[in-house]
């Protein structure tokens, strides 16, 4: 599967006792599966340097497939302090490996450096962010089937991408304005038997199917793309169903669902994360560089109740 849209996620870990890490000895990170695919954090002591890197635990035996990335890995420290480094790397299967290589620096920064400025009771804290441009070979487990299998049960394709989607007019109707409006309205594409949708990932619209039909598609990898389409297609339910999962189970920092509280209209979300905000220390981790990636509204109240904790 190939996508022309970005995935993107965040790793974090604290790395501790590092004074006694070993000559070229890898110290991990916990494993994090994010878009099908398992990740994990590397530091080691290169000589007289710090080594980083991003390490892809997808096993090379699973076919072909690639993934190119573009990531950018931060050094922080609890006065300020960030060492920001970027790179550009493919990882891919591979005849001659079990598991895929990892990829970043074994001279991120010097070691006396890194424990003179960054290093806090003999811990490091790393953030790797990380973006996935495009994909191959990499399929989701798909919780329903939307193909030509169930075609008989469909009057009409949606094309997205190069993928086919075999779907009930007056169900998905039932669910989307927009739809409605397509498929009921007087459209010329209304009469036809397919239609393409523009500007869509194939990914997503089957996550976002997958929740218009009762299935439990929605963390922390998916309920972006699927907001997105909701509030693209006008489809209240699907939105319901991603505010809800917002509130109770997801584990996205304050900041960032304060912020798609703004962006999707949200409003007992931001409810949920305001409350959540008490000290200035709050305050100043959820607000944004950009203030416009907040509401007005909040933008102010924060604002506000940051000074009056000064």
């Amino acid at each position: 599967m190939e996508s022309g849209c970005y995935n993107e996620f965040v790793l974090t870990h604290v790395f501790e006792n590092v004074s006694n890490f070993k000559e070229s000895e890898s110290n991990f990170s916990k494993v994090e599966e994010h878009f099908n695919i398992p990740w994990k954090l590397n530091a080691a002591r290169k000589k007289t340097n710090l080594a980083l890197y991003l390490r892809c635990d997808k096993l090379c035996t699973d076919g072909n497939w690639s993934i190119d990335t573009e990531f950018e890995f931060k050094l922080m420290s609890v006065n300020g302090r960030v060492i920001t480094r970027n790179k550009i790397h493919t990882f891919r299967s591979s005849s001659e490996k079990k598991i895929a290589d990892g990829h970043g620096w074994g001279d991120f920064v010097e070691w006396n450096l890194m424990e003179t400025n960054y290093a806090v009771d003999d811990k490091i804290f790393v953030v790797a962010c990380v973006k996935i441009k495009k994909s191959t070979g990499i399929n989701k487990t798909q919780l329903r089937i939307f193909d030509e299998t169930v075609s008989e049960f469909s009057d009409v394709v949606l094309t997205v991408e190069d993928k086919k989607f075999y779907v009930l007019k007056l169900f998905l109707a039932s669910q989307s304005t927009y739809f409605k409006s397509l498929f009921l309205g007087n459209f010329e594409e209304s009469k036809k038997s397919e239609i393409s949708l523009a500007d869509v990932n194939s990914d997503d619209f089957q996550n976002f199917l997958e929740i218009v039909h009762g299935e439990d598609a929605l963390n922390d990898d998916t309920v972006d793309g699927i907001l997105n389409l909701a509030d693209m297609y006008d489809a209240p339910s699907v939105h319901k169903k991603c505010e809800q999962f917002m509130i109770e189970k997801s584990e996205k920092s304050l900041k960032i669902k304060l912020q798609m509280s703004t962006r999707y209209k949200m409003k007992k979300l931001q409810n949920f994360c305001l409350v959540k905000i008490k000290t200035k220390e709050d305050i100043r981790s959820v607000l944004p560089g950009d203030l416009s990636k907040l509401d007005p509204s909040v933008s102010s109240h924060l604002m506000h109740m940051l000074a009056s904790l000064e």
